[in-house]
């Protein structure tokens, strides 16, 4: 383990314009409660996008939209995606593979930030870098902390690393905890945290989803199931060098038992995920190696597939609701509710086992996709407005006091 990663592990609990009605609202009410919206990487901004839009269309809030910097440049292209900017983007950290660095300097930024803007409200989203520092820093400015995506909990408190670290700890700043599942709620009812401060609401992931499901299932001559397609993706910090190999070497000898399959892999930029791929996967003509792609492409790409295999914890609940299996090679998982479906299974990330089960998943017969409805394992698609109806009541409390 890097030493930057054992030192965070050790440290205490202690330690733009977006539209012409948001400029009006400010300009025209100087008593709106600023809430800011802080995100770092694109996962958080698809997750956040959809609680943005609310915000704005509510004339009591003044929503600001933060870039850590995190991921600058990502974030930026995923806003604009969603027809965002960020109203202040902060300098991006010099390149460092020590995570205890990284956080420090996205900390130090964030609360600089929050000390120009005074926000009464700070959202945070996730269990990133950038949400682990904002929450800490809004919490030492004195501002109220929401926490998007809370109570996701693994049975491991370091497992895994530095996600679910990230997570445990956010709750220990947060005032308001927003979980997208009865099971998240009840982790935090387990640990203790404020009943009243608990808001079962939805995942927002599922908002951002469901609007790009719609959109195409609009479009005339919309793209056919793909048969043979499996999707790719690989990016956790579990699946860097190593894992990486073993995972390519396993989707190679799926291509050699499946010659009839083609493989789509969006690949992540950090170079220790991406070197490896290229150097597997590169030459083989039955991989294509793309950029990572748009949110919607990769939605209308992953919805054609038979079958995606991917470590990301969004496309876990993304995947019911397309109706396409995902194998996903991690030990362990933070979303049990979405194993409890039967589209999702974990493997252990060992070539002969990822091979055997990505076969059964093949062979098995397609099944409807989840909908969109009360029953749904991480909710209706509409959890952004009831997030921004919280958020609008603790905005008015000061007004009314």
């Amino acid at each position: 383990m890097a030493h930057g990663e054992e030192g965070l592990r050790q440290q205490s609990l202690e330690a733009v314009d977006l539209t012409a009605a948001r400029a009006d609202s400010r300009s025209a009410n100087p008593h709106y409660s600023r809430v800011i919206v802080i995100a770092g990487t694109r996962p958080e901004t698809i997750k956040l996008a959809p609680v943005i839009h609310a915000l704005v269309r509510r004339h009591g809030l003044r929503p600001l939209v933060m870039n850590s910097g995190q991921h600058a440049e990502a974030v930026r292209r995923s806003l604009e995606e969603f027809g965002l900017n960020a109203d202040c983007t902060l300098e991006s950290a010099h390149s460092s593979s020590n995570l205890s660095t990284a956080v420090r300097h996205l900390e130090r930024s964030i609360r600089s930030a929050l000390l120009q803007y005074r926000p009464r409200i700070v959202l945070v989203q996730g269990d990133t870098s950038t949400a682990y520092a904002g929450a800490r820093a809004a919490a030492a400015q004195g501002c109220l902390v929401a926490h998007i995506e809370a109570g996701l909990r693994t049975p491991f408190a370091a497992e895994p690393f530095p996600e679910e670290w990230f997570r445990r700890r956010i709750t220990s700043h947060a005032d308001i905890h927003f979980v997208p599942t009865p099971g998240s709620r009840d982790n935090l009812l387990a640990e203790g945290v404020d009943p009243g401060a608990v808001h079962l609401v939805g995942n927002t992931g599922i908002d951002s989803l469901r609007q790009v499901i719609d959109e195409l299932r609009s479009e005339p001559g919309r793209q056919a199931r793909a048969p043979y397609q499996v999707a790719v993706t690989l990016h956790r910090r579990e699946n860097w060098d190593h894992n990486a190999d073993v995972i390519c070497d396993a989707l190679l000898d799926l291509s050699a038992q499946r010659p009839d399959l083609s493989f789509l892999l969006p690949v992540h930029p950090n170079p220790r995920v991406a070197r490896r791929i290229a150097r597997k996967l590169g030459a083989h003509p039955c991989f294509s190696l793309v950029k990572p792609m748009r949110y919607r492409e990769f939605v209308a790409q992953a919805a054609r597939a038979a079958l995606i295999v991917s470590d990301s914890g969004g496309i876990q609940e993304e995947a019911p609701y397309l109706g396409v299996p995902l194998l996903v090679p991690r030990s362990c998982t933070e979303r049990p509710e979405a194993l409890a479906t039967g589209f999702v299974r974990l493997v252990d990330v060992r070539r002969e086992s990822i091979v055997r089960e990505a076969l059964d998943l093949l062979a098995r017969p397609r099944r409807q996709p989840v909908s969109f409805g009360p029953g749904a394992p991480f909710g209706d698609g509409l959890a952004s407005a009831r997030i921004v109806e919280v958020i609008e009541a603790l905005a008015a409390e000061p007004l009314a006091a």
